[in-house]
């Protein structure tokens, strides 16, 4: 007697229209992170000026270069979010995020961890930075690779997904660094 799951399961199928709500969930995730990643170093650019020094990037703090790095993450999180060709704006998401990897990835292998201002500031680098960011990364090149486009309720939909994932990861991360629940013990 043979056993095959074809007889048990349905077959699997992934149809353009699951493609297409994948992309929308996946172009969520890398708009929401990125916005919520660039409105503090518009805001407050000297925390990233001066990661950057730490990271070896550049000699000199230079607040204007990160809010320009703030306002281009900003821009390639709209674009993701609403542009009608997903290719070229996940293009460009897919690059700053290897950018960001490999100066990351440099680092924590240096032994170093630098306050990043990823999402603002508290964050040091370590490898959880890196696995997100290579999460980040296969998000991306699945959104220039894939070939549906989601339509404009797909997106919307999309991002209310990446709005809850982006405040859900930003709570955890705040609360892994401010601590509140740990217990004192001396005195």
């Amino acid at each position: 007697m043979s056993f095959s799951l074809t007889e048990v399961l349905p077959p699997f199928t992934i149809t353009s229209m699951d493609l297409a709500e994948l992309a929308s969930s996946g172009s969520g995730i890398i708009a929401s992170l990125f916005v919520a990643s660039g409105f503090p170093k518009i805001r407050q650019p000297f925390g990233l000026a001066l990661a950057l020094v730490r990271f070896g990037v550049v000699g000199r703090v230079r607040p204007a270069l990160g809010r320009l790095l703030g306002v281009l993450e900003v821009a390639v999180g709209v674009a993701v979010a609403v542009s009608p060709a997903l290719f070229p704006a996940a293009v460009a998401a897919l690059v700053l995020l290897v950018a960001f990897t490999a100066v990351v990835l440099r680092s924590v292998l240096a032994g170093q961890s630098v306050e990043c201002a990823c999402f603002g500031t508290g964050e040091t680098t370590s490898w959880a930075t890196v696995v997100r960011n290579v999460v980040l990364i296969g998000i991306a090149a699945f959104l220039a690779l894939v070939p549906a486009v989601p339509t404009m309720e797909q997106r919307i939909s999309g991002l209310l997904v990446g709005a809850v994932i982006t405040c859900g990861y930003l709570m955890l991360s705040t609360l892994a660094v401010l601590k509140p629940f740990s217990v004192r013990l001396d005195g």
